[in-house]
């Protein structure tokens, strides 16, 4: 059995200055843009408003008008892709507002294989190996696959954390290798300390210390297996002041030295894999790409 897949056109990663305007305009093709860090920037069409303050993706349809609005304050980085889709056709360009469960703004959730996929499209595409059209188009579909799934998850998700909480998990996230408070990370959310410190235990089930904790010591193991630096210097940017008493939590939790975790995990291949927090640079920045292979199955 064929499967029919996407035709991409255009796709670019690009940063655009502090306050800039993307004027009312109009597409003949679709776009999804992919925003990796929340700001001010809004994105307005004919359903309302819509604060892109949290990572996520912007959906738009052929003939839909619409602007955006960037940051005021800092410049503003996305990824986007134009292309053509006829299932999308038959979906949503019957009427207007026939957007079924697709959302015209979707958060990503931390972890979401969206951005990783959009990267290796735009890799692709700018070195163009033997197959790369296809390798696009199938790459492509699994990121209009993850898309469509967000709200479906969020959905079976039987409860939804509170926006707080979530504020600092994912400070959590992009402070672990500073030597953070819990104060600090309470602050993050907005709660007073104590309210924080009650509400993280509720629907996390730990103190926010030993999940802070927890999240250091992932991304240690991260290091270990990936990253040919010492025990201390990984200490260090995992945001541990004391290397040892990294190495006694690490024993303490898994079992085995950090020594121990490197020797029996650790591979030469994975030594070429970039950390999530350091910029990729498989392809040039600022730059569009184009594509415009026809849709083929």
């Amino acid at each position: 059995m064929s499967l029919t897949l996407p035709a991409l056109h255009v796709m670019g990663d690009i940063t655009v200055n502090k306050g800039s305007v993307l004027g009312e305009r109009t597409i003949d093709d679709f776009e999804l843009v992919f925003f990796p860090t929340g700001s001010r920037t809004v994105y307005e069409n004919g359903r309302g408003e819509f604060l892109l303050d949290r990572p996520g993706i912007v959906f738009t349809c052929p003939g839909e008008p619409h602007r955006y609005r960037f940051d005021p304050l800092v410049p503003t980085r996305h990824l986007y892709v134009h292309f053509e889709y006829a299932a999308f056709r038959e979906t949503f360009c019957g009427q207007y507002d026939s957007r079924g469960e697709c959302q015209d703004w979707s958060v990503i959730a931390g972890g979401s294989l969206v951005p990783s996929l959009l990267k290796q499209m735009l890799k692709i595409v700018h070195v163009k190996p033997r197959g790369w059209q296809r390798r696009g188009a199938i790459l492509l579909l699994s990121v209009l696959e993850e898309w469509q799934a967000i709200d479906e998850d969020d959905s079976r998700s039987s409860t939804k954390l509170p926006a707080p909480i979530i504020k600092a998990l994912d400070y959590m996230e992009q402070h672990l290798h500073h030597q953070i408070t819990i104060e600090e990370i309470a602050g993050s959310s907005g709660w007073t300390h104590e309210h924080f410190t009650r509400m993280f235990v509720r629907w996390i089930g730990i103190p926010p210390q030993k999940a802070l904790l927890e999240r250091r010591l992932r991304r240690a193991e991260q290091l270990l297996i990936q990253a040919e630096r010492t025990i201390k210097q990984i200490a260090y940017d995992v945001g541990f002041a004391d290397e040892h008493y990294f190495s006694r939590m690490f024993k303490r939790t898994r079992g085995v030295t950090a020594v121990e975790f490197r020797d029996r995990f650790a591979d030469p291949l994975f030594r070429h894999l970039a950390m999530t927090e350091e910029e990729e640079s498989a392809y040039p920045l600022n730059r569009h790409f184009i594509a415009l292979n026809q849709e083929r199955t």
